[in-house]
């Protein structure tokens, strides 16, 4: 957070550590999906980590084998993009 206050402090713009946060937060959400288990995901399809968390969940509650992923870290404007958010 400091490092990124610093880059915009540089170019004279002033921004709450709260909003820095919210937009790494967005950044940093998504995973990318490497074996699907037996669950309804593609490999290599991109979902929310709560998602992937909750479906992991209701399989292995059922015995089943489980998705594996790996995080996947977005640019600004596609994090944007992708949040269900009207706003963005």
């Amino acid at each position: 957070i400091e490092e990124i206050q610093n880059v915009y402090k540089s170019q004279g713009v002033d921004i709450s550590d709260k909003h820095i946060e919210i937009i790494v937060r967005q950044m940093t959400t998504k995973v990318r999906i490497e074996e699907s288990g037996k669950t309804t995901l593609v490999p290599g399809e991109l979902v929310d980590l709560e998602k992937i968390r909750r479906i992991n969940a209701i399989a292995n509650h059922h015995s089943f084998e489980s998705a594996s992923y790996i995080p996947v870290l977005l640019g600004i404007t596609k994090a944007s993009l992708s949040t269900d958010s009207f706003i963005s």
